[in-house]
């Protein structure tokens, strides 16, 4: 955070923290603290564009949860309560990106993610509901529903969404090096010889950063797609709402083409 453009300065506490959160939070907890809100409020500027991104599609999910109040068809009500949580988890998930804690940001959106492939498969087989509601009285049929055979079954026509759940379990939900790789700093003497190691709680290099947040904003993008799809014949009926859908469709490309240049991204080898 700057002063001014020209005037360059170190944020301080009373610029990061309330005094309610000065005054409670001990020290050593506090310099964590610090930095994560630090990380968040730098993010918002430094990733500006990104940061319109998220909240043009934020607006665009409120539009569409107010659109539904209520759902046309009852069964549609309890895979809505689903998308609900989905996009809580979006935004759990987007507010840690932003503070550089991405293995937990990944975590939270892969959680998202599976609950938006529930409520899309029960939405496309209703007599499923029965059997998600049923799960403490019957594991098995809720395993052979939902949890075998996932690319087939769960996420049967979300092959996108598929990919990313994969992804995401990979480097942020299991217990695996690339889940770890970018949490890892080694400190090096003058000569270049590795010193000593750190774990970095948040934070991470800068163009990694922007790659990972904008892979993860288009996950939230692909989400809410599922959602205005499996809703369609209401929504649709929102001029409004597919005028938001319309413009946000050009910013996002937009922001990928100013991502491409900004960080010298080359498309990938043949």
């Amino acid at each position: 955070m700057n002063a001014t453009p020209e005037s360059p300065r170190e944020p301080q506490e009373s610029d990061l923290l309330v005094p309610f959160e000065s005054q409670h939070i001990p020290a050593d907890y506090k310099e964590y603290y610090k930095i994560k809100r630090n990380n968040l409020f730098s993010s918002i500027q430094g990733f500006s564009e990104m940061w319109k991104y998220y909240i043009l599609l934020d607006a665009i999910w409120l539009r569409e949860f107010s659109d539904l109040k209520p759902p046309g068809n009852v069964n549609q009500w309890f895979p809505l309560i689903l998308f609900f949580n989905a996009h809580a988890k979006i935004r759990i998930s987007i507010e840690l990106a932003l503070s550089g804690c991405m293995a937990e940001a990944r975590s939270i959106l892969r959680d998202g993610v599976e609950c938006v492939a529930h409520s899309h498969r029960m939405l496309t087989d209703p007599q499923l509901q029965t059997v998600w509601l049923s799960k403490s009285e019957d594991q098995k049929a809720f395993s052979d529903a939902f949890e075998r055979h996932k690319k087939e079954g769960l996420f049967k026509g979300l092959d996108e969404l598929y990919r990313t759940w994969g992804q995401l379990s990979e480097s942020g939900s299991h217990a695996t090096l690339n889940a770890l790789c970018d949490r890892f700093v080694t400190r090096r003497s003058a000569e270049g010889r590795p010193e000593a190691w750190e774990f970095r709680y948040c934070g991470v290099e800068r163009r990694f950063w922007a790659m990972s947040l904008f892979s993860m904003l288009l996950t939230c993008f692909t989400m809410e797609r599922t959602f205005f799809s499996d809703y369609e014949s209401r929504l649709n009926l929102d001029h409004v709402l597919v005028r938001m859908r319309a413009e946000f469709e050009s910013y996002k490309e937009h922001v990928r083409e100013y991502l491409k240049v900004r960080y010298d991204v080359k498309p990938p080898v043949a």
